[in-house]
């Protein structure tokens, strides 16, 4: 919640999806990289943020998020579908016979973009509509409560250019650990699913850039490709996922999940009932860490933000 909040500068709701792990690790390490930064260089500026970078000359064109968005998707759509084949995708039912290739591909590609570009114009409309629409349960049934909802919510806040950033380095880690994977014959190869790439990435770098700045939204997609892959392999080998063909590879399914799941293998109900608790008690601590400010950052964000930040 209280990430999100200073995300949003309090749209009232919270991040609820199969990364919420990994938001919260890569949000703080964001911070702890900006605090070592500022320490080393002596200075308060050091966290450039990724809508502070203008791009000189011919690259300014990258200043637009709809222009990097486009020929990112064209470059890593058009590697796909080229790889795939014509007589693929027309025997897949994905294209006609007779269509264009060249246009199929950039049609796919620059759709995308669009797509991308109506969530992210959407979203802030979506969530004062949901928020206010929550007030009666907040205010009533469950008081400081907030939403929780999908991470595509959070894209339209911050930097654009950070759901693109988020995408193109967390690739380039997955596609490394990939790599790494054939290099040292694991017995289980991960294809990198389109969801995970993207969602968690892209999500991750907004939080990370909010948070640290454009090294920070460069550094912890990548790491989290990385983890992804890593994480999804030794794990579906470990349980046998591997044998059916998938495994839903999320940063938490990576890392949060295969501790879980060790509890619950050699713990049987016991492990499970310590699961649970662990994860109820996760914002006990939050709350004992910080009991004035839990709901106000909710209750009032403005009056959070001027007390807790002119503290700092």
């Amino acid at each position: 919640v209280g990430i999100t909040q200073e995300l949003t500068e309090g749209a009232g709701f919270s991040v609820a999806h199969q990364q919420m792990f990994g938001i919260y690790i890569f949000a703080k390490l964001a911070e702890f990289l900006k605090k070592r930064d500022q320490k080393k260089e002596h200075s308060k500026k050091v966290d450039k943020k990724l809508e502070d970078i203008e791009l000189p000359g011919f690259l300014s064109i990258f200043n637009e998020n709809m222009v990097a968005t486009s020929l990112l998707m064209l470059l890593f759509f058009g590697i796909i579908l080229l790889v795939l084949g014509k007589d693929y995708l027309i025997q897949a039912q994905f294209m006609q016979e007779g269509q264009s290739f060249l246009f199929y591909i950039m049609t796919t590609s620059l759709n995308f973009a669009v797509y991308l570009a109506i969530l992210q114009l959407g979203v802030r409309t979506f969530v004062d509509e949901l928020t206010q629409s929550f007030q009666g349960i907040s205010n009533t049934i469950l008081p400081g409560a907030v939403p929780g909802i999908d991470v595509a919510a959070t894209f339209g806040f911050g930097s654009p250019n950070a759901v693109t950033i988020g995408f193109l380095f967390g690739a380039l880690g997955q596609f490394l650990m990939i790599a790494l994977l054939i290099l040292f014959k694991s017995p289980t190869i991960v294809i990198a699913g389109f969801i995970p790439l993207f969602f968690d990435n892209a999500v991750i770098a907004v939080f990370a850039n909010n948070r640290g700045g454009f090294k920070a939204a460069c550094l912890f997609p990548f790491l989290s490709g990385i983890i992804q892959v890593g994480g999804s392999a030794v794990f579906a080998t470990w349980i046998g996922m591997s044998k059916y063909g998938g495994y839903l590879g999320m940063f938490d399914w990576a890392t949060a999940w295969p501790l879980f799941t060790l509890m619950m293998k050699f713990l049987g109900y016991v492990g499970i009932a310590l699961v649970v608790v662990g994860l109820l008690i996760i914002p006990q601590l939050q709350y004992r860490k910080n009991p004035d400010g839990y709901f106000l950052i909710v209750d009032d964000y403005e009056q959070y933000a001027e007390k807790y930040h002119n503290e700092n």
